[in-house]
């Protein structure tokens, strides 16, 4: 059952510069991180940048994938003034030593029996959630029995939906992320080498905390009931993004905010970065093959020229 609405420290909206906020409150990159049933993560233009060290870390954002969490991404941003550490992006596009900070992450948290093991894991955590408000989506949301032995002041805000409309939602990216190609053509793009691991290694956290390899039809069903158990009931809230801003601004004991209630990462926008994905990796194709050409035809050149 979902807990009453406590209130917690009053927050002031202000407006502010930064590294990491425009003017309107917006990140000044964003990206769309879609996470299918094998793990991997499309990725659109950039990841968000930390706040100052020492930040007051909020909120452990332990939706699963598909129930909203880019838009309550955006809506945290706005209402605790800054960035929220998308995991799903940050671990696959992020800077390399976040990347590689996940990585190890995604591998210990299984395995993490003893005491300096246990230590190791919470300082990566800690190290690498260092400078924002709130985390979000998969692995994180796999392991928030984990950030809140870290971070135990911050509440849990779980978005959730329909268990029908959830997994629809999960068949389509599925159908998107399950062509053969996709591997081949994204080869040669930036970074795209870390997707076997951390692929591997999200089966394995799946496996561990789940039961199960992969995101399937009652996975959502497992991970909220997985937060029910390991979660105190006056630390956990489940939210549905399409009840706006008033629950959401009751959660945090903030004032709703003038402005519109962000949507992000529907259908049309997973499509489009699929296919801009596609296209990118053609291109960079394109570029390799032609390199290839020109140094072939380079090597050719100079052995008739030795030759002769």
């Amino acid at each position: 059952m979902t807990p009453s609405l406590a209130s917690t420290t009053p927050l002031i909206l202000r407006r502010v510069e930064s590294p990491y906020l425009q003017a309107d409150h917006k990140p000044v990159e964003s990206r769309v991180a879609l996470i299918g049933d094998r793990g991997i993560v499309i990725m659109g233009q950039g990841p968000s940048l930390p706040g100052p060290p020492g930040t007051r870390f909020r909120v452990i954002g332990a939706g699963m994938s598909r129930t909203g969490t880019k838009t309550l991404n955006e809506a945290l941003t706005i209402l605790l003034d800054g960035p929220v550490h998308d995991s799903g992006i940050q671990s696959l596009g992020g800077p390399m030593p976040q990347i590689k900070a996940w990585l190890e992450i995604m591998d210990l948290a299984p395995r993490a029996q003893t005491f300096s093991e246990q230590k190791k894991l919470d300082w990566l955590i800690s190290e690498v959630l260092d400078g924002y408000v709130a985390t979000m989506d998969c692995p994180a949301a796999t392991l928030t029995p984990e950030i809140m032995r870290v971070y135990p002041d911050a509440i849990v805000i779980a978005t959730t939906r329909d268990q029908a409309s959830w997994w629809k939602s999960m068949n389509y990216l599925n159908s998107l992320m399950g062509t053969w190609y996709l591997p081949l053509v994204v080869l040669w793009l930036y970074k795209t080498q870390v997707y076997g691991m951390w692929r591997e290694r999200f089966h394995q956290i799946m496996k561990w905390r789940y039961q199960q390899e992969k995101i399937e039809e009652d996975t959502l069903r497992k991970h909220e009931d997985h937060l029910r158990e390991v979660v105190p009931p006056e630390k956990l809230f489940f939210y549905e993004v399409s009840q706006g801003w008033e629950p959401l601004c009751k959660i945090l004991n903030v004032p709703i905010p003038d402005r519109p209630f962000p949507h992000n990462n529907n259908k049309t926008a997973a499509a489009q970065t699929f296919r801009d994905h596609i296209v990118a990796g053609m291109l960079s194709w394109l570029f390799m093959l032609t390199v290839f050409s020109m140094v072939t035809w380079l090597v050719r050149s100079w052995l008739v020229q030795r030759i002769s």
